[in-house]
């Protein structure tokens, strides 16, 4: 399996300058050092301080350029300020979500349901309405965002989760066709199953992992490289006629009713 940065040129993204919420660990950390291997300059926002300073030291190892900006995503004056001193963006990747723990829906409380919707449809929102118009009078850009095959197959015991992402799914088409004809382009990647520290426990169960591998037809979980491939992809100039879509990166666990037959004796 190739890994990101032999897919593309170094200076696939040379002299642009990108935003990644919550690039501080997981699948986010893989979208900045990414990003930064192809040549942008990546802004790391996060309330993740020693998380975000181990990923800007790999990304200057690695010859990149990365910085890290400490913030807390889900207090709305904050991410407004954010945004203020980020309206020189080519690239806008939010990323940022909450740790999603399963709760059965009539025990959710409403401080759940507040934080993701905080994090994955107001903050996002409060980002794209400052950069995204800046970007469009700078000459264009692209906002991706992370949503998750859960829009799409969802699954008991995670509401705020899934309803917050499709949320964020059916913003970007709006979006789409609003900066669009500003030569904005807006999309969102949507990832299956991915082996990170947040999943690692239920990972940990042989049985669980073997279930969930069962029902990808390529036969493994997706890795956070095969997401952070697909962001870049959209952020570049490979994708410019891509606009007010999903990409859904689950090695077609969402293709249809996967149930591996038995072989014949």
């Amino acid at each position: 399996m190739a890994t990101p940065g032999t897919v593309f040129q170094p200076d696939t993204l040379a002299g642009r300058r990108a935003l990644v919420t919550g690039g501080s660990r997981g699948i986010g950390a893989e979208i900045v050092t990414t990003l930064a291997s192809i040549g942008a300059e990546v802004r790391i926002a996060s309330n993740d301080a020693e998380g975000m300073e181990r990923v800007v030291r790999q990304v200057k190892e690695a010859g990149g350029t990365a910085s890290a900006v400490f913030v807390d995503l889900a207090d709305r004056s904050a991410v407004a300020d954010l945004a203020a001193a980020n309206t020189d963006l080519d690239i806008l990747v939010n990323n940022a979500a909450p740790d999603q723990k399963p709760i059965p829906f009539s025990a959710t409380p409403d401080e759940v349901w507040d934080l993701h919707y905080t994090l994955n449809v107001f903050t996002p929102v409060s980002l794209i309405r400052t950069i995204a118009p800046a970007m469009a009078e700078r000459g264009g850009g692209s906002v991706v965002c992370t949503s998750s095959i859960s829009t799409h197959t969802p699954a008991p015991a995670i509401a705020p989760y899934a309803s917050s992402k499709a949320a964020m799914e059916t913003i970007i088409r709006v979006l789409a066709m609003e900066f669009g004809p500003r030569n904005v382009r807006c999309n969102a990647v949507a990832p299956s199953m991915t082996p990170t520290e947040r999943i690692a426990g239920m990972l940990a169960n042989p049985d669980f992992r073997a279930r969930a591998v069962s029902r990808v037809p390529l036969g493994r979980l997706c890795e956070p490289s095969d997401t952070a491939a697909a962001v870049a992809w959209l952020c570049s100039d490979a994708a410019p006629f891509v606009n007010g879509q999903v990409i859904v990166v689950d090695g077609g666990a969402t293709a249809g009713l996967f149930m591996p037959m038995p072989t014949s004796s």
